[in-house]
């Protein structure tokens, strides 16, 4: 099996602690008169990104699957 690593470094993306992955939460803020004024609602996320950790690059966007 090959390697995966960082296309735009080289670095290899299967060692412990190489990438970050980050998953985007969409929602809307409702104004509420308790602290801290708003209230968020969250809604389904619809894909999530997987970051370099050495070159803090974009290496992929994937849907979520539901």
């Amino acid at each position: 099996m090959a390697a995966i690593s960082c296309t735009h470094c080289g670095a290899d993306l299967t060692a412990p602690q190489s990438v970050r992955i980050a998953e985007y939460q969409f929602g809307h803020l409702e104004k509420v008169s308790e602290d801290p004024g708003f209230k968020y609602h969250f809604e389904q996320a619809d894909n999530f990104t997987i970051l370099c950790n050495s070159c803090k690059r974009l290496v992929r966007t994937l849907p979520i699957a539901k």
